[in-house]
């Protein structure tokens, strides 16, 4: 079974399918789901899509981030060179998001460059900062010199599940699931802040989501 899934996986059309499937599940959970937005009121203006801004969420938080999306205003997500990124680029792209490919181990300066440019003309980048590898809720690559040189805010958002499955991946990745409650929150905008000062507010917006369900 292994063996044809791994087959199947190289063929166009069963990727082409399976991104499908990832878009319309997102879709399918949001829609089904009771839910609550916790938007700091600084970050308003940016979540309005009056502002560009630097997205900033945990790999493991990744899958319900496309339906926090800021109107008006193009979006880029960077994503690993990796194989499984190649996934998650196209499920961004049917969520209308552009991508640039990279990460802190593979093309990260050429990746840094271009998610610069896309915010020095208005438009937002998203980054998970601690993929593709983790650790986990760590950061790693380089958001924090983005952030510097584009002279644009960071702001941490993630969500929580009241009914979700945790995958046994390295990021303990959450699925969430329909017919449940989800919390979304966004931080204030931190200009120019440390890696340490941003890793703590992230960290912060999850624990707290979070503690929405415990």
């Amino acid at each position: 079974m292994k063996k044809l899934f791994k087959t199947l996986f190289k063929t166009e059309a069963f990727r082409t399918f399976i991104c499908w499937m990832v878009t319309n599940y997102i879709r399918f959970v949001h829609y089904t789901s009771f839910k609550t937005y916790e938007i700091d009121d600084a970050a308003k203006p940016y979540m309005q899509g009056k502002k560009p801004l630097l997205f900033a969420f945990w790999h493991a938080r990744l899958l319900m981030m496309p339906m926090l999306r800021p109107p008006g205003r193009k979006m880029n997500v960077l994503i690993s060179t990796h194989r499984d990124g190649e996934l998650i680029s196209r499920a961004m792209n049917n969520f209308g998001f552009e991508t640039i490919r990279g990460s802190s181990t593979r093309g990260g300066s050429s990746a840094a460059i271009k998610a610069v440019k896309a915010l020095q003309l208005g438009e937002n980048v998203a980054i998970t900062p601690d993929g593709p590898k983790g650790p986990a809720q760590k950061i790693q690559g380089g958001i924090i010199d983005i952030a510097a040189m584009s002279n644009v805010p960071i702001i941490a958002i993630t969500s929580s599940a009241s009914r979700n499955k945790r995958m046994r991946s390295w990021d303990r990745f959450m699925v969430s699931l329909p017919f449940g409650r989800i919390h979304y929150r966004a931080s204030a905008p931190m200009f120019n802040p440390t890696k340490e000062e941003l890793e703590i507010a992230m960290n912060a917006q999850v624990r707290d989501a979070d503690g929405k369900y415990a």
